[in-house]
């Protein structure tokens, strides 16, 4: 008897049980589809901010590229001097092109882990002048002050991808800066990483961008249209650092300029 009353009692758990148990795999195959469905609408508006960066970026070249070649059969014999110029920018507008597919493609294979990085130990002296050689045309006339603490300090880095992150923030400081404004470079060792510091004088960066100016394809509003790029140089910088174990930031002031930091690890003992 006391067998038949633990049957009826566990089936009577099991009736009651059901329904909440169906609920319950109801609500996680609902909010299962929710994100399933957040993640289509975010792909699809990175895909439509995609197209538009590469649709302005492609746009511009080929104009030019255009108008070159079309002036270039319109008159063929045209002078040399004129051939030189006219084939000068179809050149050059190649270089953009080819840059901004390469960039892409740098990315998308960043973000897959498909790079592996090349660890070796290296001295933040080693880095920072390789860097600034990498620059020395962009910033020949430009003012850099250097205040590189631990310069010995030996950091465990793949060299060309850490020299990449730093050019391009140098590079960036050049390009959205005054020429007459100094290019700040400050370093740091702090723990188990190593701080680079970068600063410009120039317009800053509104509040409500700063957040995104990491992501892919993001130009700042006001300056989209005044420096030419593709909008992945930061995010590459981003994906190289944090692949190295770093991170890296910004901090800004509008009308009074910006501070780029990240760390990379240091070689431990």
């Amino acid at each position: 008897m006391l067998e038949d009353v633990k049957v009826k009692m566990d089936q009577g758990i099991e009736a009651h049980s059901a329904p909440a148990q169906q609920a319950l795999n109801k609500g996680s195959k609902t909010r299962t589809q929710t994100r399933g469905i957040r993640a289509t609408q975010q792909s699809e508006c990175l895909k439509s901010v995609f197209l538009d960066a590469i649709a302005h970026d492609f746009k511009t070249p080929l104009t030019s590229i255009k108008a070159s070649v079309t002036d270039l059969l319109d008159d063929l014999e045209t002078n040399r001097e004129q051939r030189k110029e006219l084939l000068t920018i179809i050149d050059e507008e190649c270089d953009r092109i080819n840059r901004l597919v390469s960039e892409a493609s740098e990315i998308a294979r960043l973000e897959s882990g498909a790079v592996k990085l090349d660890l070796a130990s290296y001295s933040a002296g080693d880095l920072i002048s390789a860097a600034l050689a990498d620059c020395r045309r962009a910033i020949s006339h430009r003012e850099v002050c250097l205040d590189v603490k631990h310069r010995n300090s030996r950091l465990l880095v793949d060299f060309s991808l850490a020299k990449r992150v730093l050019v391009h923030l140098i590079t960036n400081a050049q390009l959205y800066s005054s020429p007459v404004q100094p290019i700040r470079i400050t370093t740091q060792k702090e723990n188990k990483f190593y701080s680079f510091s970068i600063a410009d004088q120039g317009p800053g960066i509104e509040e409500n961008e700063i957040d995104q100016i990491f992501e892919k394809f993001y130009r700042g509003k006001t300056e989209r249209h005044r420096v030419q790029g593709t909008g992945m140089g930061l995010p590459i910088a981003k994906t190289i650092v944090e692949a190295h174990g770093g991170s890296i930031c910004a901090i800004s002031c509008v009308g009074q300029g910006s501070v780029f930091t990240f760390t990379l690890p240091v070689e431990l003992p």
